[in-house]
């Protein structure tokens, strides 16, 4: 079965690009990748233009990441597909995180 999500590493900026959907099955696969970014500290970008879906528990991943990072960095997801920008602009409105910060 080929992965529902791809991750791979960016340079400029500092992050990852992910490809395919986050959600209860793959969201390990992404923790894998971005644990040891938010160890560092420092900004981190999430390119999610190719991220076709999103549901809870990855939007609970990109949370805990951003307050793990709070006064040492952000997370920045950037480019979201109008699906996975609803779900972030709604969490944003009920719980605003001055780490998680969204990119068009």
């Amino acid at each position: 079965m080929a992965m529902r999500l791809v991750v791979t590493e960016t340079e400029a900026p500092r992050g990852l690009r992910l490809v395919g959907e986050l959600d209860l099955s793959t969201t390990r696969e992404l923790a894998r990748f971005l644990d040891p970014k938010l160890v560092e500290g420092g900004d981190v970008t999430l390119d999610v233009s190719s991220l076709t879906f999103m549901d809870s528990t990855g939007l609970q991943l990109l949370i805990r990441s951003a307050i793990t990072l709070s006064g040492r960095g952000r997370v920045i997801v950037k480019s979201p597909a109008n699906l996975v920008r609803s779900i972030l602009d709604l969490a944003i409105r009920t719980d605003k995180i001055d780490s998680l910060v969204i990119e068009d």
